[in-house]
């Protein structure tokens, strides 16, 4: 009997690089960039630095061939920025044609990689609302996105901290380092990163002792650091920090980053954040129990009795994650197409076949949709005469056809013939 993980790797593999037009129908529309925005001692007097930090990752974008280099794909849009004071008045705009360029197109490449862009200004100490949005040219596709930020004066105060960068990346030549920061502040792809930052001493004192806490979501402690920096040889202002922080032991959630220094006479706190989150899940780790549950039409009862069964819900977030890695067709390679595509479609099923009395990934046509991906062809009759709404799906390549009925009017359309039988446990 045929397994229903082979026709699903099938048809996923299909439509990852061959995805028909209707497919669009069924697609959320991507986010098109990550934004981060950080908050430095600037010498312009008490204005400080704001870095904003606009990453493009170039697995949402579409990239049609150049008309003027061979062998190159582009992508155009358009950033905007506006940052407004408390009153609402605009203090400062920045609107710019941007463009992403590749050699390659490879889905391989294209998710490991992406741009990005930074605008600097400088502001007198305060809240500001910030807003951003991305427009991409070519699928008309917009993202915008609103933060409220806090501009501190780090100039006067006797010792001070600024905002704490995520850096994916660091190396070091001839002494100077290069930093990659993680706009999207997301770890979970990063075996080690570092926490970036600056601490501003503006007094007598000689030493400055730091130290370093992260506390999971449960707000526990998984992680310290402490180191003294000495400026006995005299006045050091800004002293930078990077911290190094393994991510082999961290479950999935929001971090809660706690930094202190102090000195003799002064001390100073801050606080930050960042996430360790599978972005391929349609729900956070914290949900496990519903994640294993959206398993029921890949896995096997008894896989996902193993994963449930873990004493904690760390161990059954790695047991989910080594269920996934079985089913890897490329494990070689940071992506895991299948649970990707899996995830996706169940995504896709919640936003459009929800209704009144079940999520969409549970519903029927929900299901047909997660095994079987988009259909070639759909035929609607919602307001037959003498005849309750029902939908009738194609799948050529399959040879099959669904059809669904609406008998309660409330949008949940049902099967007429089950498939239940049929392929839930087809994996034998």
């Amino acid at each position: 009997m045929r397994k229903l993980f082979t026709i699903i790797l099938g048809v996923f593999l299909l439509s990852i690089h061959l995805s028909p037009s209707l497919s669009q129908e069924f697609l959320p529309k991507p986010e098109l960039f990550n934004l981060d925005i950080l908050n430095f001692y600037s010498t312009e007097g008490t204005r400080s630095r704001v870095d904003i930090y606009v990453e493009i990752p170039l697995k949402n974008m579409e990239f049609v061939k150049s008309k003027t280099v061979k062998n190159t794909f582009i992508s155009k849009f358009d950033l905007n920025i506006d940052v407004k004071d408390k009153s609402g008045n605009i203090i400062y705009n920045n609107v710019s044609k941007e463009e992403v360029t590749t050699q390659q197109t490879g889905q391989e490449y294209l998710s490991q990689n992406s741009q990005i862009l930074t605008r600097n200004m400088f502001l007198p100490p305060g809240e500001y609302d910030v807003y951003v949005s991305v427009y991409e040219q070519g699928t008309k596709n917009k993202t915008e996105k609103e933060r409220t930020i806090k501009v501190e004066d780090y100039s006067t105060a006797p010792l001070s901290i600024s905002d704490v960068m995520i850096v994916s990346r660091l190396s070091s030549n001839d002494g100077k380092k290069t930093i990659t920061p993680d706009v999207g502040r997301n770890v979970a792809a990063i075996d080690t990163f570092y926490l970036f930052y600056y601490i501003y001493k503006n007094n007598d004192d000689e030493k400055i002792d730091v130290n370093c806490r992260i506390l999971d979501p449960e707000k526990k402690e998984v992680y310290t650091k402490s180191e003294t920096i000495d400026v006995t040889s005299g006045l050091a202002f800004q002293n930078q920090v990077f911290m190094a922080v393994p991510t082999s032991d961290l479950g999935y959630g929001k971090y809660t980053i706690e930094i202190k220094a102090a000195s003799s006479n002064y001390d100073y706190t801050t606080d930050s954040y960042f996430d360790n989150v599978a972005i391929d899940f349609p729900l956070p780790m914290k949900d496990i129990d519903i994640l294993v549950e959206q398993l029921q039409y890949i896995a096997k009862s008894d896989e996902m009795d193993y994963i449930r069964d873990g004493k904690t819900d760390q161990e059954k977030q790695k047991r989910l994650l080594d269920f996934w890695k079985k089913k890897d067709p490329s494990p070689n390679t940071k992506r895991n197409e299948v649970m990707q595509e899996y995830y996706r479609r169940v995504n896709a099923a919640n936003k459009f076949f929800g209704n009144v009395y079940s999520p969409g990934w549970r519903t029927d046509m929900g299901m047909v949709y997660i095994i079987f991906g988009e259909p070639n062809n759909i035929e609607r009759h919602p307001y037959e005469m003498d005849s309750k709404p029902y939908e009738v799906w194609d799948y050529y390549n399959d040879n099959k056809q669904f059809v669904f009925v609406d008998n309660t009017g409330f949008g949940d359309y049902r099967l007429i013939s089950p498939i239940w039988d049929t392929f839930r446990f087809e994996n034998n």
